[in-house]
């Protein structure tokens, strides 16, 4: 009964994680010009998932974060901290989860960055929040949604 329990609560917080993501907001202003301060990150050693990469120095938050695999899926939401810009940490992900053979569905900026990606099964949210110097990258990993079918929404 307890995995069941956890099972539910972890897609509860990936479900939380992709409507939040769903929200369009206007994109900063503040936006840099193309060049300004690019600095290439390197791909960790170490990862959680061979097609998810991290960039280099970023430290895996242990208690914040929980993984699930098997044959069929995985589920994750991954949280690791790390001593670089959010800008930079954005090109990072914009390249090398194109590598990885994630394809950009979208990305919103305010506060945080958010960048959504798909697979052919999966969806992966990563939102990137500036802590003074440092990011704060959270990773979240489900299977990707299936739309409702057009007789479902014709039904009342």
């Amino acid at each position: 009964m307890g995995r069941s329990k956890f099972f539910v609560f972890v897609i509860s917080v990936v479900s939380l994680f992709l409507l939040v993501s769903c929200a369009t907001l206007p994109q900063s202003s503040s936006s840099k010009e193309e060049g300004d301060n690019k600095v290439s990150l390197a791909v960790a050693s170490m990862l959680k998932f061979d097609d998810i990469p991290v960039p280099s120095g970023f430290k895996l938050l242990d208690k914040e974060s929980f993984a699930f695999q098997n044959d069929r899926s995985r589920v994750a939401l991954l949280k690791y901290i790390g001593p670089k810009p959010a800008d930079n940490v954005m090109d990072f992900f914009k390249e090398q989860m194109a590598q990885c053979n994630w394809d950009l569905i979208n990305i919103t900026e305010y506060e945080k960055k958010v960048l959504n990606y798909e697979n052919s099964y999966e969806s992966c949210i990563i939102s990137i929040e500036p802590q003074g110097g440092k990011s704060f990258i959270t990773i979240a990993l489900s299977q990707k949604s299936k739309g409702m079918k057009d007789d479902r929404v014709r039904e009342k």
